[in-house]
Order: structure tokens, then sequence, then C-alpha cells
């Protein structure tokens, strides 16, 4: 048999249970039982009286978690009617100024509307940018934190990430950048992006760019030659967070290399030669004394009929000690040219440079 509830004026609620009872005489019917009252789980907890919407509401909390509401009526006494808030006078530049510091002043109104309706508070600065952060405008001031997140790299805060900009345009400006390169917030986008930190972005600076643009006019031509960047360019080349820092150095140290090969010896290397001395830490001073021994036997390292023909990775390889096999190659052809020329054979040629000079192939006799 199904349970009727009631409630009691005790405030409890009961169960009517229908019981087996006696035979009435009269019908022959089962007489009514008794009803058996026994108190359930949920209890009355307390009641409150608030207005909502110009009307008074009582609403009575239970112990199982639920609520019941009575509306009461108008409220005509406005003894219920909470505070009414006011804003600060002073809110509209509050708020202004702290967005202004992060370039997001157009997004004052916005703001204060949030203000008024008392969702945020105006005292916490970190409280006034966090409720704006899913607008467009913040995402947009802020776009390298989404391409951060790509990259499995932590968001930074507004204020970290004003900081890092701050050091990029003062680097910018303290290594004799002109105003206006590098100096907007969307310049910096790609340093944030790529974690690059103020010091690295120094030595990008300091061991790639100085190195080229502060050198003599061969290098800054090498660099033209082997990876097509003009003067005008070099300060961007060096500094793009798209290129590691390390192969931005080696190229640097590769551009000297090559000018030190043009100027001492008359070569022109190519970039991957270039390369491979600068990966092998040739530096170039080291370069230029190299280059400039195999201008002096430059003889030596021009084929005459019938001598194997080398590449110029041998002859470089041999002058610089990286190639065995060919440094023992040019010993060859320097002492087979040596003795030919002793005993009146071919190797002889004079050479124009002065009267009297007369190359061996093996280095200049007079």
């Amino acid at each position: 048999m199904s349970n009727v509830q009631f409630e009691s004026v005790d405030g409890n609620f009961y169960d009517i249970a229908g019981q087996q009872g006696l035979i009435d005489p009269a019908t022959g019917m089962p007489a009514p039982a008794e009803p058996e009252q026994r108190p359930v789980t949920r209890t009355r907890e307390r009641s409150d009286e608030f207005v909502r919407d110009g009307r008074r509401i009582r609403q009575t909390r239970y112990s199982d978690g639920t609520t019941t509401e009575v509306d009461l009526g108008p409220d005509d006494s406005g003894m219920f009617q909470a505070p009414r808030f006011t804003p600060r006078q002073d809110a509209r530049n509050t708020i202004r100024a702290v967005l202004a510091t992060f370039g997001l002043d157009k997004l004052s109104d916005v703001l204060y509307d949030k203000y008024a309706r008392e969702e945020v508070n105006i005292s916490n600065p970190d409280a006034l940018i966090f409720s704006i952060r899913d607008t467009t405008e913040y995402q947009a001031r802020f776009a390298a934190n989404a391409r951060r997140a790509a990259k499995n790299l932590p968001e930074l805060d507004p204020a970290s990430y004003l900081a890092l900009e701050n050091q990029y345009r003062d680097l910018m400006r303290s290594n004799g950048f002109d105003p206006g390169f590098y100096d907007q917030t969307t310049d910096f986008e790609k340093f944030i992006e790529n974690d690059i930190s103020p010091s690295e972005l120094q030595s990008r600076i300091a061991q790639g760019f100085r190195k080229v643009a502060d050198a003599d006019p061969e290098v800054k031509r090498q660099m033209k030659e082997l990876y097509g960047v003009d003067e005008t360019g070099l300060a961007q080349y060096f500094i793009d967070p798209e290129r590691s820092q390390p192969l931005l150095e080696k190229r640097a140290r590769a551009a000297q290399i090559a000018a030190r090969a043009r100027e001492q010896a008359g070569l022109q290397i190519g970039a991957v030669t270039a390369e491979e001395l600068a990966s092998r830490g040739i530096t170039p001073e080291e370069a230029q004394q190299r280059f400039s021994q195999m201008g002096r036997l430059a003889g030596l390292y021009q084929e005459m009929t019938g001598e194997q023909a080398l590449t110029e990775q041998q002859k470089i390889g041999a002058a610089f000690g990286t190639d065995i096999q060919a440094e023992e190659l040019i010993a060859r052809r320097q002492r087979e040219r040596v003795a030919g020329f002793t005993t009146g054979g071919q190797f002889t040629r004079t050479s124009g440079i002065t009267s009297g000079t007369v190359e061996t192939g093996a280095g200049t006799a007079q």
C-alpha cells in the first residue's frame, strides 16, 4: 500500500501507513486501521525573507537541502531592500589608468559596466585585468601567450609580459638601434612566443650582428654572397628568433672566414666550406694565417698537366690540416715539382710578378 505524507503542526512530515485491522461486523469489511505516525528524515532548518524584483519572498530550507518559496506579495515598506550600490566618483579614471598600463584603455567602458554591476573589485588591478582576459582586445594585446601554449610553454601574466617587452626595448636602445626599429609591442611577439630571454637577445646582437656590422666591408660582402643578406638587413637577420642563436653565430664566423679567404688567397669559398671551418673552431685570425700561406703557395694548388686534380674542399682541408690525404698529395706534388725544377724539367714558368721571378709551383723563387 502506498504511503501518503502530511505536514504536522510541529513542522515535521509523517507517513500514514495502512495496517490490517479487524472485521467490522456492520459492513463485513476490514475496519480502518489506526494510522501509524513516524517521523521521516526531512526537517525544516530555517526560513528567511528577502526582496526579489520588488516582491517579498519567504524561503524555507530543509535538512535534505531542498527549499520552498512563498510569494508574500509586493514590498511596500522597503525594510527588506538591500542598500543600493553607488560607484566611486573616481572609478572611471582609476579603471582607465589601470588599462592604459597594458594598452587596453579602449576597454574602459566595458570594465566600468562590470564594476557598476558589482562583478569586479576596482581596488584589485589583477582582478580588473582578469575579468577582461576573454575579450578580443586582451587576446590581441597578449597574442604570444596563445602561441606559447601551443608550444607547451607557460602563459605569462600581464605584468611579466610587459616587463619582458620593456627589457627587449631597452636592449635595442642600448645597442644603438635607431628609434622605430623593434620598439612596438607586436615587434616582440616572436621573442616572447619562442621564449627568448633578454640575455639571449643580447648575445645574438653581440656575437652575431655586431661581429658582422662592425667588421670590414669584405665580411659584409661575404654575408651577402653566402646568405643573401645585405647590410640593411643584418639586424633583422641576426635577431630573428626563428633562427637559432648557435646557427647565427656560426654564420657570422663563416662570413669572416670567407672574407679572409678572398683577401689572402683570392678564393671565393662557399657557405658549406666556410661553415664547416667555423664548426671546427677555426677563428678568423687563424683563417687569415692559413689562407695567407695558401696565397704564398698558390702554384701548388693549381694543377699542371698530368697531376691529380683536387677539389676546393681538399685544397682547404690540406691547408688547414683537416684532410690528411689531401695534405699528403700536396706535399708529394711539391716534392715532384721541386725535383723537376732542379733537373731542368717542365715545372717552371715565368710568373710575370717581377722581372726575373720564376714560379716553380712549389712557391716562388728569384
